[in-house]
């Protein structure tokens, strides 16, 4: 595997998505999160509920059980994921706590178009909810309802309903995900002042 860390002055959007990949599709088993996507769906998860976690509860989650857990090559290695890891974990929150949800997705490129891959993303943010036990302050019915785009594109039993959708209502379901985490983010948070203005998503090629 090649491995070539990133200094504190490089590291901006794509070399922190990139080194955190390297880490994540290296080191992780079939059980563990693989991505940046996934794990950004993740951690949004974390923010947007009520009862917030230790790292010392999240971050072996990210890995799986505790037979998935890394055997690091060296301390310098272990310090350095940790490192980018809550970097991800800061802006993430930030970004929940200033009034706003960014999800990182991927795209897809072809010849002749691009597409939009949200489902490693809502993957990782079933894997928070089900980590914090959705411990949302809400009816089951208002819990259900800004989940279902996430359950829908992160679960099995969802990937099989997709299968019986077309292309305008998978999009419309696309299109749902920001507008549902901010509003399970604004009722775990009430203090907090949510924008009303779209915010584009960040997408990862």
């Amino acid at each position: 595997m090649k491995d070539k860390s990133v200094s504190e002055n490089e590291l901006n959007g794509t070399a922190l998505y990139d080194r955190l990949d390297f880490f994540l599709s290296n080191f992780g088993t079939d059980r563990s999160i693989t991505c940046v996507s996934e794990l950004d769906g993740f951690l949004t998860s974390l923010a947007c509920a009520d009862n917030a976690l230790l790292p010392e509860v999240w971050l072996p989650a990210i890995w799986g059980s505790d037979a998935d857990q890394p055997t690091w090559e060296t301390i310098e290695q272990q310090d350095e994921y940790l490192h980018l890891v809550f970097v991800m974990y800061v802006e993430t929150m930030d970004t929940i706590v200033s009034g706003q949800c960014q999800p990182i997705f991927m795209e897809y490129d072809n010849e002749e178009s691009s597409e939009l891959l949200v489902e490693e993303w809502c993957v990782g943010f079933m894997r928070g909810a089900l980590l914090s036990g959705v411990n949302y302050r809400n009816e089951k019915s208002f819990t259900d309802e800004v989940l279902a785009p996430m359950r829908l594109f992160g679960t099995e039993k969802g990937w099989k309903k997709l299968e019986t959708m077309n292309k305008e209502e998978i999009r419309f379901w696309q299109e749902n995900i920001q507008p549902c985490v901010i509003r399970l983010a604004q009722s775990s948070h009430p203090e907090i002042k949510f924008t009303t203005d779209p915010i584009e998503n960040s997408v990862i090629h």
